[in-house]
């Protein structure tokens, strides 16, 4: 049962399955932008110079609490690719540096370090992901990425879930493992933790001990695009700079973020619209919701495998999940069998993982169980069925 599709602007005619890429804005936020937007019309010279500091701090303490976290710590950013590139950038790298980063890590992460890696001359070190998601794994994980530091690593990088395969990583184990290795060494390894999917879907995401952290706002938390949330330790804080250097300069972090040029923080501003919305529209908050919509996608799973005779990733407690489609396929391929079912009105991620393709499959309020049926359908012609 679909949770009020009337809140959503999407598309009835498509079935949507995959709000983990790009998230999907309730009509109440896209409210709130509009009228954030129409606010700073009334007196842009007001807001620039004196309203938009203080509304952002507000709005800043409310993530902060949402996330769990310290909000002197926190700060705002537009997405996860900018955050990436904010904290490669804090981190003294040079031609004896490594960066340690595992196989599965966003595409765009990826990009980011390999630039980085150019630059400074530093060099990629890639751990592999154990195949199995067995009781082993994070053990196995966490000796794989302990075994690959050295006293040349600058930085480690980690998923908290990883984008192309939904798997939830140990990140608190890692972060420990890491800091142990870098006490014996008598120096400190700082670790970058990816949680673009977390804000929404992992309660209190920001783990103690990271680096750095970052999460998008716009996928699991309503948020109205672009919107994402930059988390830094105490000791990384002085080293942290905007990637445009603007009016808030001065300020330290984090309010150097606040002020850069004459943005747009209309999304910023609707945040706090965002958060409430679960509680306000739908009756339930996001621990609850969550649940609803694992529910669901187990339920659709069902169906699905058993209609196309594949295999669904192991449960995950969370609302997306892989299923291998038994094809192997590169990257391109992948984006060809996605953009084929977006033509046949179908709407869902397909990730090449270690040279197999997987339907990654996310589900959100507007989901129904009937839209597996569907995408099952549109699999069939392309699985030879």
């Amino acid at each position: 049962m679909r949770l009020r599709p009337d809140l959503w602007l999407l598309d009835p005619e498509v079935v949507h399955l995959n709000h983990g890429s790009f998230g999907a804005v309730p009509m109440p936020v896209l409210d709130a932008q509009r009228q954030a937007a129409m606010d700073i019309e009334r007196s842009p010279e007001r807001f620039y110079r004196a309203a938009l500091a203080p509304a952002v701090d507000a709005v800043r303490g409310q993530v902060a609490a949402f996330l769990g976290t310290d909000p002197d710590g926190l700060t705002l950013l537009q997405n996860a690719t900018e955050a990436v590139q904010v904290a490669l950038g804090a981190v003294p790298l040079g031609p004896d540096s490594e960066i340690v980063i595992t196989d599965h890590a966003y595409g765009w992460v990826k990009t980011a370090v390999r630039r980085a890696c150019v630059t400074t001359g530093a060099v990629e070190k890639y751990v592999s992901v154990p195949a199995s998601v067995g009781p082993q794994f994070e053990e196995e994980l966490t000796a794989s990425i302990t075994a690959a530091l050295t006293e040349r690593t600058a930085l480690v990088v980690l998923d908290q879930i990883t984008s192309a395969s939904a798997l939830v990583m140990p990140v608190e184990r890692v972060i420990a493992a890491v800091a142990d290795f870098g006490a014996g060494q008598g120096t400190d390894v700082p670790v970058l933790i990816d949680g673009a999917h977390a804000p929404g879907l992992v309660d209190s995401p920001v783990p103690h001990g990271a680096a750095f952290w970052l999460g998008n706002l716009h996928k699991w938390a309503f948020a109205a695009r672009t919107a994402a949330a930059f988390a830094v330790a105490p000791r990384y804080r002085d080293r942290v700079r905007p990637l445009v250097a603007s009016a808030g300069e001065a300020a330290g972090y984090p309010r150097s973020f606040t002020y850069l040029g004459t943005q747009d923080p209309s999304a910023y501003l609707a945040l706090p619209e965002s958060l409430a919305f679960p509680d306000y529209y739908l009756g339930m908050g996001f621990r609850e919701l969550r649940q609803r919509n694992t529910d669901l996608l187990d339920q659709g799973l069902e169906r699905l495998t058993a209609r196309l005779g594949v295999v669904a990733a192991p449960h995950n407690a969370l609302p997306l999940r892989t299923v291998a489609l038994g094809r192997q396929g590169d990257d391109q391929a992948a984006a060809d069998l996605a953009s084929k079912l977006r033509e046949d009105g179908v709407e869902v991620a397909i990730t090449s993982v270690a040279g197999d393709l997987h339907a990654r499959v996310s589900v959100q309020a507007y989901v129904g169980v009937a839209d597996f049926d569907k995408l099952g359908e549109a699999l069939e012609p392309y699985l030879g069925l």
